[in-house]
């Protein structure tokens, strides 16, 4: 185990004390091969769902259906969903730095309920779309923002119809294949979950008994659907990204492009932003961008520090008081030597 494997794995041991598995990737120069490290110790690197990282990979795959001159960032989502309210006004730009007003379901009582009553049995696009947006905007569009995974399962859907293929197939053959990420894909069924580390969860359950997500939860309750993968396939996307081999220039600088994040009580320090599917901190340039995803049995963060030119993931099968972000950022910070 080298220098950097070995406190790689004393920030992740200190972190996951014993409660399930975790792994932590580290690339420091962009385009090497990241240093990683696992608890438990076994064979192979373990896979976890990667939640709400998923809106990283959406937004590429947007971007580079836009390279492709099949639809625009600034296309309005009349064009495909003419019956949603102030669709002229509400952009494909707009839906991916979450300023469209587009409700989230994530503080609706019933899709709580839903998931623990049916975990098996997720909602329909119409059921979602009828427990938020058919209900009206949260705000004008591009006057606010909020956090909206329907706005995302309407940009999948959109990118679906446009590229005339689905989610799971344009990630692996634009993303993937591509950048030999062998263990990444969009988990479609009960079935996709079997090579996952084992998660267990309290949310997918009615009497709070946990269950195992990968013979319970079906990934369709994740709206805008949901990519698996591991810590090193996440690393080395993102180190990809910023290193130019996956969009044009233009394009990444249009997801870099951060909008301010309406936080209560605001943060103390740096001023939280929004890009084109990428977390970041308006306060720094070009500074810290990525993701952080968490769902029942797992969680996940991956982030790239431009100015040391080093990407970072930890993903976990634990589902309480673990902060994947918070190793990440040691990571970024006291691992990477600075420029």
């Amino acid at each position: 185990m080298t220098d950097v494997e070995t406190t790689l794995h004393n920030l992740l041991t200190a972190a996951v004390d014993d409660r399930g598995a975790a792994s932590a990737s580290l690339i420091q120069h962009p385009g090497a091969e990241p240093d990683t490290v696992w608890l438990p110790a076994c064979d192979h690197e373990p896979s976890f769902l990667a939640y709400s990282i998923t809106k990283v990979f959406l937004a590429v795959v947007v971007l580079q259906v836009c390279e492709r001159g099949h639809m625009d960032l600034d296309d309005p989502l009349a064009r495909w969903y003419p019956h949603i309210p102030a669709a002229e006004r509400i952009s494909v730009r707009r839906l991916l730095n979450h300023t469209a007003g587009i409700p989230d379901y994530g503080r609706i009582p019933a899709y709580h309920e839903g998931v623990r009553a049916t975990p098996s049995v997720p909602w329909s696009f119409d059921r979602f779309a009828a427990e938020t947006f058919e209900h009206g905007l949260s705000f004008e569009p591009g006057a606010g923002w909020a956090y909206s995974n329907p706005g995302y399962m309407l940009v999948k859907h959109i990118a679906e119809a446009v590229a005339g293929a689905s989610f799971r197939d344009l990630l692996a053959d634009r993303i993937a294949r591509p950048l030999g990420l062998a263990r990444t894909f969009v988990a479609d069924s009960l079935d996709d979950l079997g090579s996952l580390a084992p998660g267990v969860s309290r949310l997918l359950s009615a009497d709070g008994g946990t269950r195992d997500v990968r013979q319970h939860y079906h990934p369709g309750w994740v709206s805008h659907g949901v990519v698996a993968s591991t810590a090193s396939d996440l690393a080395r996307f993102l180190d990809r990204l910023f290193s130019g081999m996956v969009l044009s220039t233009g394009s990444l600088e249009a997801m870099r492009t951060l909008v301010p994040v309406a936080v209560d009580p605001p943060p103390r320090g740096g001023r939280p932003g929004y890009g084109l599917g990428l977390m970041g901190d308006l306060a720094s340039s070009p500074g810290v961008l990525g993701h952080n995803g968490a769902g029942p049995g797992y969680a996940a963060s991956v982030f790239h520090a431009a100015d040391r030119g080093a990407s970072a993931c930890v993903m976990g099968a634990i589902e309480d008081d673990f902060r994947p972000d918070e190793i990440v950022l040691a990571m970024l910070t006291r691992v990477v030597p600075g420029r």
